[in-house]
């Protein structure tokens, strides 16, 4: 019988002290999980947003007191009540009062001043004008000049209800050129003596330098 071969034994040891130097595999050591702080994450905007808009309205609401949301120096929206100031008193503004106007009584004559027409006095004196022209041997179209003495009629009224033109009281804006008497006529049944009366006007009555008349 042969012996076995040397080159046949050699890996057979080999495998046999591999074989006894394979150990089980160790289990890990247990790990003990650490805790990580997160810190506080703010809220997203639009959220901050919606909560600052309620509590906008409810302030608005319970107290009635207007607010406005703003950016604070961190960037998110901040709620700030607005007081309303104090309104300040206005004080109503009150009108002049016009002085108690002296009665006028229609005239037997009168003299003619600038800007007056047969028309203008009728209305004025509350008489008919046909009435007028008829008294002073007048026509339809007669040209009156200053200075000139007419008789009024004592009877008769005017034919239609409304004596006035324009109503009153009133500003006038004086043009030059124009007289008391010339704005008396333009509103028909206002007197001189009135205008004269309400804005204290000294003879000769001259409107130079006046820009505007109070009407009563």
């Amino acid at each position: 019988m042969k012996k076995p071969s040397l080159l046949l034994l050699i890996p057979l040891i080999v495998a046999l002290m591999l074989s006894g130097c394979v150990r089980k595999a160790s289990t890990p050591p247990a790990t003990t999980p650490h805790v990580i702080e997160v810190a506080n994450t703010p809220l997203p905007v639009d959220q901050q947003i919606l909560n600052a808009t309620m509590t906008a309205q409810a302030i608005m609401q319970e107290f009635n007191m207007p607010t406005q949301i703003i950016q604070n120096p961190l960037g998110t929206p901040e709620v700030i009540t607005q007081v309303p100031p104090t309104p300040i008193p206005v004080g109503t503004a009150t009108p002049t009062p016009l002085p108690t106007l002296q009665p006028m009584t229609r005239p037997t004559t009168w003299t003619v001043q600038s800007g007056e027409t047969i028309y203008c006095l009728a209305r004025r004196f509350d008489v008919d004008p046909g009435d007028m022209l008829a008294i002073n041997n007048l026509y339809a179209g007669s040209m009156l000049s200053i200075g000139d003495v007419l008789e009024v009629p004592q009877t008769g009224s005017w034919p239609t209800e409304d004596r006035s033109l324009l109503p009153h009281p009133d500003v006038w804006n004086v043009s030059p050129g124009e007289s008391v008497y010339y704005v008396a006529c333009a509103y028909g049944d206002v007197w001189p003596e009135q205008i004269i009366q309400v804005n204290g006007l000294q003879p000769p009555y001259d409107l130079t330098g006046i820009s505007t008349l109070q009407i009563p």
